[in-house]
């Protein structure tokens, strides 16, 4: 598993790397230090106030689900979780390990592999909620502004290019056997699998209501994460509409979401670029990419990555600890 986070922390700083050069040597202006100072700090503050508020509605959902489950934990340890989830989304391509990382964090506390595949489809399917319900609005967006909605694409496509290309030469260039199931292993498949198949039909069926509180934490979660970039945007002192700063991000937001890239990165950079044009001067516009994916994703990763090799260090002092 360490292995394969490496290899993800790596791909994910080139990506981000070669990204914020693009901009540093495109958009970033001679007098960067001035704007930086000319930033308005209230603003600022909201905008990592809605980051917190962002892991606070994560957590929320995680917990309750977690909890009508069986699964009882602290609320602090549900940062963590929330934290170490993002870093696992981070640098992981379409967001994987933000779906994969909670059977470790869950595992330590208790958790079955059965409870805890269920409260990550439950979660998984609270979260897709505000996909459906504002796919139209995107779509609405889109029409109305084909030019930014068609670079865009082309920044997607493009990085889905590249990635398809590079994974073809990982593949050829490290050529895996094929490890063959055994008879044991195929069995606990299939028991778990339908273990987490009654689980899910079981809470759907008895706790309508938690379901519907998790969607309404799921809308919230992302309606604080889409008001990190409004209150940027206002933090560098420009008069916008609040609402069309606010549909204006929803292609982004889509975009990053089914980026091939680890935890959307390039995407997020480069389409912050063309999203955001109409809203800031020139000078501001590449330090507000930067920051925006700072603030909105890589702070929390960086966390998160922090306390998850924290938790792994942890778990194998203690292992070593009772071999002895």
């Amino acid at each position: 598993m360490y292995k394969n986070i490496v290899y993800g922390i790596f791909l994910t700083l080139l990506v981000v790397g070669f990204s914020f050069l693009y901009i540093f040597f495109r958009h970033i202006p001679p007098n960067l230090k001035g704007v930086l100072f000319s930033l308005n700090k209230k603003h600022l503050f909201f905008s990592f106030l809605s980051l917190f508020s962002y892991h606070t509605f994560d957590n929320l959902r995680v917990f309750l689900i977690s909890k009508t489950l069986g699964l009882r934990y602290s609320f602090w340890y549900g940062y963590q979780v929330s934290l170490v989830s993002t870093f696992g989304a981070t640098i992981t391509p379409a967001h994987l390990g933000g779906e994969f990382l909670p059977f470790y964090t869950l595992r330590r506390v208790g958790g079955e592999i059965p409870k805890i595949m269920s409260i990550i489809t439950l979660k998984g399917f609270s979260g897709l909620v505000f996909y459906l319900l504002f796919f139209p609005f995107m779509i609405h967006n889109l029409l109305n502004h084909p030019e930014e909605g068609l670079q865009l694409l082309l920044i997607v496509g493009v990085i889905f290019l590249i990635g398809g290309l590079g994974y073809v030469i990982v593949k050829v260039l490290f050529k895996k056997r094929h490890r063959i199931v055994s008879e044991s292993l195929w069995f606990k498949i299939k028991f778990n699998f339908f273990k987490y198949l009654l689980t899910c039909k079981f809470f759907v069926k008895e706790n309508k209501k938690v379901l519907f509180l998790a969607i309404l934490f799921s809308l919230l979660m992302y309606l604080s994460f889409l008001m990190v970039g409004i209150f940027l945007v206002k933090a560098f002192n420009q008069k916008v509409c609040l609402l069309e700063v606010f549909f204006n991000q929803l292609p982004l937001l889509y975009a990053i979401f089914i980026s091939p890239t680890p935890g959307g990165s390039g995407v997020g950079e480069l389409g912050a670029i063309v999203i955001f044009k109409d809203f800031l001067d020139a000078s501001a516009l590449g330090i507000f990419a930067m920051l925006l994916r700072i603030i909105s994703q890589y702070l929390s990763a960086v966390i998160g990555g922090i306390i998850f090799f924290i938790m792994g260090a942890k778990d194998l002092l203690w292992k070593s600890n009772n071999e002895k």
